[in-house]
């Protein structure tokens, strides 16, 4: 299963783009998990409903591969974690 994450760093910006680019590729609205939080916050609930609902053979969905972490450390870390549960990343902007 496909499982959508969004991210903004500030109530402010919009999450529209982000959650249209995961519709499109078709991943249901009830399976996007999004958070409106400043960048240097790592409790981001929507986060972590979303790691919490994949499992083996799932894929965590963004738009930029930026929208997982906060520091490019964390994010490599949070890829290594969810790869040792046999969950992939799929980024939609510059796939790898």
């Amino acid at each position: 299963m496909n499982i959508g994450y969004a991210r903004v760093s500030t109530a402010k910006q919009d999450l529209d783009r982000q959650i249209e680019a995961l519709r499109g590729k078709g991943i249901p609205a009830n399976h996007i998990y999004v958070d409106k939080k400043s960048e240097s916050t790592t409790n981001r609930r929507g986060l972590h409903e979303a790691l919490d609902q994949a499992r083996d053979g799932d894929v965590i969905v963004v738009h930029t591969l930026d929208r997982l972490g906060r520091t490019v450390r964390d994010t490599l870390n949070l890829i290594h974690d969810l790869a040792g549960r046999g969950v992939g990343v799929r980024n939609l902007a510059d796939p790898i």
